[in-house]
């Protein structure tokens, strides 16, 4: 089935994208719950070890993209929704560029922060990687290949082309980022609500934004898949190496 080219109600699409959004993350976390219970059984896996960590990523991971196929299944829409294709020479290229260009506006961001003095909230498994930086191991090729396409399968493919349904790719893009900053709470909340969290949401909606504008640049999902997977990756290695003071 086709999309209508008729523009859906604001509301309606924005409600319907915030619940995409929160449903993704609830499943996630259930399947997570659920897969570690299987699991216990037949393998010790300790709260907070790096097995414990890379079951919670796939299982969340699973269940954002399991969320975003049932609602496409549920609107009889086709993957050709997603703009998703193999990725071309140019979308390579694309890729790399979106990938260095989030780590030059975290540079900006986090160049802005200090001026002003602010405090960002820390993610709550990098932070148990600089206690233990074998936790770390796991996440980052598990970033490549779960996070990063799994995060771009809900909130770009499926909720920024939602919203496009009843906005322009301008407002889509803005309004999927922050979906996509909001549903991070859980992950860097543990400190409670307050301006460093608030701080840290608000990078996240930037970051998300470049991804977003990748997405709609290229017209391929493929491109923000790999520059967040990528991204995430480095990230968790960067922790890593300053951790285990391997450099």
């Amino acid at each position: 089935m086709s999309v209508s080219n008729e523009r859906e109600s604001p509301i309606k699409a924005v409600g319907g994208a915030t619940f995409l959004g929160l449903t993704g993350l609830f499943v996630g976390v259930l399947l997570s719950i659920i897969a570690l219970g299987l699991l216990n059984p037949f393998v010790t896996i300790r709260q907070g070890s790096g097995l414990s960590n890379a079951v919670t990523l796939v299982a969340q991971g699973a269940g954002l993209v399991g969320v975003g196929v049932v609602y496409l299944s549920m609107r009889e829409l086709s993957a050709s929704y997603l703009r998703l294709s193999w990725p071309s020479a140019r979308d390579v290229v694309w890729s790399v560029a979106a990938t260095i260009g989030l780590f030059a506006v975290l540079a900006g961001l986090n160049f802005v922060i200090q001026q002003f003095g602010l405090s960002s909230a820390g993610h709550s498994v990098a932070e148990q990687g600089q206690e233990n930086p074998a936790l770390l191991l796991p996440l980052i090729p598990l970033s490549v290949l779960v996070t990063g396409p799994a995060e771009e399968f809900l909130y770009r493919g499926v909720i920024q082309t939602r919203l496009k349904e009843a906005f322009d790719a301008q407002a889509a893009v803005f309004l999927a980022a922050v979906v996509f900053s909001l549903v991070h709470v859980p992950a860097y909340g543990m400190g409670g609500l307050d301006s460093s969290l608030a701080t840290t949401l608000a990078i996240l909606f930037v970051l998300g934004a470049v991804l977003g504008a990748a997405y709609e640049y290229t017209g391929n999902l493929v491109v923000p898949a790999i520059a967040h997977g990528i991204y995430n990756a480095v990230v968790f290695g960067s922790i890593y190496v300053e951790a285990t003071g391997i450099f």
